[in-house]
């Protein structure tokens, strides 16, 4: 075996559980410097995650599966997405 990268940080970890009308969800944020500017979703449920900043959220196709979302919950969810991912908490490290 051959380590060929290894980075370490302090990053800013936000869990949320929403509840809509028909689901809840269980939603990790996982805010980095390594990802060019996009966060790390991942849902609880699923176990699945996707690389997402604030562009990416109007591409359903592209997190809708991933997080494990039912397509009558996108409006809410999706105002959900814009308002964490719009929070910009990316950790200045040095």
């Amino acid at each position: 075996m051959e380590i060929l990268l290894e980075e370490r940080e302090d990053q800013t970890v936000h869990y949320y559980c929403i509840a809509t009308d028909y689901y809840r969800y269980d939603i990790s944020i996982i805010y980095s410097n390594l990802f060019c500017g996009k966060a790390m979703v991942i849902s609880i449920q699923t176990g699945k995650m996707v690389l997402m900043c604030k562009e990416d959220i109007e591409n359903e196709e592209y997190w809708l599966g991933r997080l494990g979302i039912n397509t009558i919950d996108v409006p809410v969810c999706r105002d959900f997405l814009l308002t964490v991912l719009d929070q910009k908490q990316f950790a200045n490290q040095y």
